[in-house]
């Protein structure tokens, strides 16, 4: 019963989480952050707007980039999930059929990166952050090692797997002083920006 009831928060959490980035995607994908200055809904001008705004080509030219972008990304997904499209690439690529469906989503995230002129991501960022990826591991090395270790039973074979990882992974991670404070460094300005009073809040 008692591990029934664990279930509860991680479900609430997740739910919470889904319907929250619902309403993230439809204030994302909504026109009054490319309208400004758009009536409010219900309003005798609202109409208006909408209308001059699907007659606007400063508004319509991103909005086609943008569904040429979905209809790719979805397409891409769609396409390489059907049984016909698995069933030929497990024919051909066998094990590595997996392997060639991220692969190709990869490569539709990098037309997305094209167009908007992004480049390489980690172009992006500082060398200080590029310095601090190349001393640790993703943070989901942490699940693996979770799923490694935490099982009822270790046979012989999944603990010189587990060890072997565990051992990788860890050589692999070598923090220093100048990534920590680099870390201390970046805390400190979330807090801060979390700290700011909200645009419009009473001082």
């Amino acid at each position: 019963m008692a591990p029934t009831l664990l279930l509860v928060p991680a479900a609430l959490a997740s739910f919470i989480l889904a319907f929250g980035t619902g309403v993230e995607f439809v204030r994302f994908t909504s026109l009054r952050p490319l309208l400004g200055g758009l009536p409010e809904p219900g309003g005798p001008d609202a109409r208006q707007g909408w209308l001059a705004a699907l007659q606007d080509c400063s508004i319509l030219a991103p909005l086609a980039w943008d569904l040429g972008l979905l209809i790719l990304f979805v397409g891409q997904h769609s396409l390489m999930a059907t049984e016909t499209v698995k069933a030929w690439m497990s024919r051909y690529f066998g094990v590595l059929q997996r392997s060639l469906y991220v692969a190709c989503t990869a490569l539709a995230l990098q037309v997305y990166y094209h167009v908007l002129g992004l480049g390489e991501p980690l172009a992006l960022k500082s060398p200080r952050a590029l310095r601090l990826f190349s001393h640790l591991r993703h943070p989901v090395c942490v699940e693996l090692l979770t799923v490694l270790w935490v099982v009822p039973t270790l046979g012989t074979d999944r603990l010189l797997l587990a060890l072997l990882l565990t051992l990788y992974l860890g050589l692999a991670h070598g923090l220093d002083q100048q990534d920590l404070r680099y870390l201390r460094a970046q805390l400190q300005r979330k807090l801060n920006l979390l700290s700011r009073p909200q645009e419009g809040e009473a001082e």
